[in-house]
């Protein structure tokens, strides 16, 4: 490579890399109290999601942790379930997660990233709704997003966070879809449950799966329907890619969401 063409690569390079080298750090404050759980927030980081899978309730949304320490912005990627909500099991992280259409803010999903109390337990989820707007504030741009809420009561934060994509990679469809990586692995899982082979299935589940706190009784329930899962996913029209997450669409409402592992394929559920 002549000296003339590494030196316009690397102005191209530099050039690609520098709005996300310009991205200020997220900042939060303020507290949030609930059910004897309170959390200081401090840090916070956002995921603008395009609905490109059709799933999401009030369409295109924007996710956004507030934290007690910095996290990745990996561990805001899949449509239902992100591994911070993982870590928020573990007790690696606590804070908020918001969900909400920028286009109209009049409602908001919360989910508290604590510790659930008891064991297998779901983490807390809050609707919040205002048909006056949800914030005291809200600032939304590509690459920014803003705000203030005030309750009035006990719950009062702020924030200011880069906004961050994640692009569709392949949107497979039809003979590409089922004979996607994506779907061997959906088949392979609920074959395992089939057998009963709950370390098997443990193997081919991501680390936010509950799948493995399965007691006796249930796991034979899902062995009992896991033949017509099988067809089902056999059939299966579109898997949505995504840089470390995917889709598959199964139709009727159903969908299955994966999430990449160390090079891996897992079941994200």
């Amino acid at each position: 490579m002549s000296a003339t063409r590494r030196l316009v690569l690397g102005a191209s390079l530099a050039a690609l890399a520098a709005p996300a080298l310009a991205l200020d750090p997220g900042v939060a404050s303020g507290a949030f109290a609930f059910d004897g759980a309170k959390f200081d927030l401090k840090h916070a980081i956002a995921l603008s999601q395009d609905n490109a899978e059709g799933l999401l309730e009030n369409g295109p949304q924007i996710r956004v942790v507030l934290s007690d320490i910095e996290v990745p912005i990996a561990s805001l990627y899949g449509v239902g379930f992100p591994p911070v909500l993982g870590m928020a099991r573990e007790a690696a992280v606590s804070g908020l997660m918001l969900e909400f259409a920028p286009k109209s803010p009049t409602a908001m999903h919360v989910t508290m990233l604590s510790k659930p109390k008891e064991l297998g337990a779901s983490l807390t989820n809050l609707s919040m709704a205002n048909s006056a707007g949800i914030f005291k504030r809200l600032e939304v741009s590509a690459n920014r997003v803003s705000g203030d809420y005030d309750d009035g009561s006990d719950v009062k934060f702020s924030f200011s966070a880069p906004v961050f994509t994640d692009p569709v990679q392949a949107d497979l469809q039809g003979p590409a879809a089922q004979a996607s990586e994506q779907i061997r692995v959906l088949i392979a899982r609920a074959e395992a449950l089939q057998r009963g082979d709950l370390p098997a299935a443990v193997a081919l589940s991501s680390k936010v799966s509950r799948i493995g706190e399965m007691p006796p009784e249930v796991l034979k329930q899902a062995a009992q329907a896991m033949p017509q899962m099988i067809k089902d996913l056999k059939a299966v029209k579109r898997v949505v890619v995504r840089q470390s997450t995917a889709v598959a669409l199964q139709g009727r409402g159903s969908w299955a969401s994966l999430v990449l592992e160390n090079g891996a394929w897992k079941v994200a559920d």
